[in-house]
């Protein structure tokens, strides 16, 4: 990712604070990039060029991932609806059914605000906002109904009609310590006034048990 400050900017602002606040405004967008972009990529349907595999090929019951051929070994496919259909608490029962195995199971199930609206209509009478199936969610922000022993949350960039079954004790992400977040010293283009910052980053979100995740498309 760039960040750049142009010199016609940096010309028209005077003082140091000044100045400072415009770094501090760019940094901020910056993160603000960055989380959108993470998010975006992991919620892709389909692999974008070096970015974060994307939940759904990791959940898959084909290809390859993490050099594992998933025709080839049954224990590394995940659990797919590909049908969906009209939205029903036994479909999520039966997905939550499906990654589950005595003491797993998901908990944590990522939609969109459609399905949620939904599922909240159906258990609002004995509605449930606690957080005690992921306590860190509480934390970073999130809120959510508990289906279950997971907690249902909605992602502004879950794609449309997919609802996402996860076990996170099997999610890793692991990052470069040489590229975990890190600025490049200031940068000059020739053919520009300006100053060029670039933040890198390198790593995976890794999920080590396909077996206990799954996901349901295509519901309305």
């Amino acid at each position: 990712m760039n960040v750049t400050l142009d010199g016609e900017t940096t010309l028209k602002v005077e003082g140091d604070e000044k100045v400072l606040s415009i770094v501090q405004t760019k940094m901020e967008n910056a993160q603000k990039t960055l989380t959108r972009e993470f998010s975006q990529t992991i919620f892709s349907t389909a692999q974008i060029n070096k970015a974060l595999v994307p939940l759904v090929l990791a959940i898959a019951t084909s290809g390859t991932y993490g050099e594992i051929a998933k025709a080839t070994y049954s224990w590394w496919q995940g659990n797919v609806n590909s049908t969906g259909g009209a939205f029903s608490m036994d479909m999520f029962q039966g997905m939550y059914g499906d990654c589950s195995d005595g003491s797993i199971h998901p908990d944590l199930i990522i939609t969109t605000q459609d399905v949620f609206d939904k599922l909240w209509l159906r258990v609002q009478p004995q509605q449930r906002n606690n957080m005690t199936a992921t306590p860190g969610l509480a934390a970073a922000g999130f809120t959510g109904i508990n289906f279950n022993q997971a907690t249902v949350v909605v992602d502004a960039h879950c794609p449309s009609g997919y609802a996402f079954f996860l076990n996170t004790d099997y999610w890793k992400m692991v990052v470069h310590s040489k590229r975990n977040m890190v600025w490049t010293d200031k940068k000059v283009p020739l053919n520009q006034d300006a100053v060029v910052r670039q933040l890198l980053f390198a790593g995976a979100l890794c999920c080590v048990a396909p077996r206990w995740q799954g996901y349901i498309k295509s519901i309305s």
